[in-house]
């Protein structure tokens, strides 16, 4: 994938009637993105990086590019959805994507969207299909084939807060993209646990306040060894064989164990969060 197709435009070669885009981003210690995910955005004319607390210098590199606006969120506070709202706050004509740091634009997408700035579009935003990269495959089943609505006009899309792995809510008619946004998942097991820690942290208080949240949106499970076994096994079967994820072979097992792990470490942090609060 080339991240420059030569069939398009960069962002200073465009006519004054094009709308502007401008990459909304959360970070968070992502040194070894930062160069391909900013070479991906070439074309981009403005991107804002929201940082929550990068200590591996990631900061500092993102604040050296001319076309990135770097702003501070609380470190180690906050869902991600919380972080970008941050990051909308500061645009307010054109376009905005919103992408994460393991994540590329194919050179499909970047047409469509290019076509689109030039356009009076009538959507105010966009469904953009997703192609997920986990531990060394091209994940093609399993639940994986999804899709986000990642694209809007500015001041038309906001996340709700508090609540985790959300889509954005549009104000106005919502279309359909072609091209797909490549997700460099997970590269390793241990990245996984490591944000599954981070995450499961995160949506714990909002469920033991009986919130709709988690990876599941849904309220915390009473506490039963039984129910909360039981949403594991249904996490592990949606995955593994109703979505066919056996066709991926042993990362499409292992991501499916790993998800029905989830739910009930998500589960157990948010009934210790009911035990802290009544102490």
């Amino acid at each position: 994938m080339s991240s420059r197709p030569s069939s398009s435009t960069s962002a200073d070669q465009r006519t004054l009637s094009t709308a502007p885009l401008t990459v909304v981003a959360a970070v968070l210690n992502e040194r070894e993105n930062i160069e391909p995910f900013l070479e991906n955005l070439s074309w981009v004319d403005h991107i804002v990086a929201v940082d929550h607390g990068s200590v591996d210098g990631s900061r500092e590199l993102l604040e050296s590019h001319p076309a990135v606006e770097v702003i501070d969120a609380p470190a180690g506070e906050g869902l991600i959805e919380d972080i970008r709202r941050l990051g909308l706050e500061k645009v307010t004509n054109g376009w905005v994507l919103v992408l994460d740091l393991d994540e590329r634009v194919t050179d499909d997408l970047r047409r469509e969207i290019e076509e689109l700035l030039e356009s009076e579009s009538p959507e105010s935003g966009y469904h953009i299909p997703f192609r997920h990269y986990l531990l060394g495959r091209w994940l093609q089943h399993g639940g994986w084939a999804d899709q986000h609505l990642r694209l809007f006009k500015a001041g038309h899309g906001d996340y709700l807060p508090g609540l985790i792995h959300a889509d954005a809510i549009v104000n106005g008619t919502v279309g359909q993209l072609k091209g797909k946004i490549l997700h460099f998942a997970h590269p390793t097991i241990h990245d996984f646990l490591a944000r599954m820690n981070r995450y499961t942290t995160q949506s714990a208080p909002a469920l033991a306040r009986g919130e709709v949240g988690g990876l599941r949106k849904r309220r915390m499970l009473p506490p039963s060894r039984f129910k909360w076994l039981r949403a594991s096994a249904s996490v592990f079967w949606c995955r593994y064989f109703k979505d066919r994820g056996f066709k991926d072979g042993m990362p499409g097992f292992i991501t499916a164990v790993l998800l029905a792990a989830y739910i009930f470490i998500e589960q157990s942090k948010a009934w210790e969060c009911q035990l802290e609060s009544h102490r």
